[in-house]
């Protein structure tokens, strides 16, 4: 697998932004600005996660490649179209550093899971204020253990390396 291969089906492995409906689905109920946030925080523990799968699972000489082309196809797919609210696309890379730095943190150091991570990232969208209940946010993590299939990354990168 090439490294545009490798960029591309990582792509195609993350569940696409957010719509208004898949989170009623969930009984999540927010306005389109909520959503966006919403949906840059799953877009960050995604990334988070398939970063670190590259990390594991692909030769160091292979790496930046395709984490440039992923984030190319990130910005176009996600960002240059508007899912994941504002700002610059430059302000939104700091976050995801600082956001990777975090999860990294949780992962390595404190030995936390992925269900531990993502249960970080609701507390990140909590702070935001628009979740009222102890109900809304059980059924924030199961949205986000849903969105965000951090093994099937390394298995897939594992399965081409």
């Amino acid at each position: 697998m090439t490294p545009a291969e490798a960029a591309a089906a990582l792509l195609r492995m993350m569940p696409p932004p957010l719509t208004t409906t898949q989170l009623d689905e969930y009984g999540i109920s927010v306005s389109e600005a909520d959503l966006s946030l919403i949906s840059r925080e799953i877009l960050s523990l995604n990334l988070y996660w398939i970063l670190a799968a590259i990390d594991a699972h692909i030769p160091p000489g292979y790496r930046a490649a395709i984490r440039e082309m992923l984030l190319r196809s990130i910005k176009a797919t996600w960002w240059d179209k508007g899912f994941i609210g504002s700002g610059t696309w430059e302000d939104y890379l700091q976050e995801l550093e600082e956001r990777r730095a975090r999860y990294g943190y949780l992962v390595d150091y404190e030995g936390m899971s992925h269900m531990a991570v993502s249960a970080e990232t609701a507390s990140l969208i909590e702070d935001h204020g628009f979740l009222s209940s102890e109900e809304d946010r059980n059924k924030l993590l199961v949205l986000l253990i849903d969105y965000a299939p951090a093994a099937h990354y390394g298995k897939l990168l594992e399965e081409a390396g």
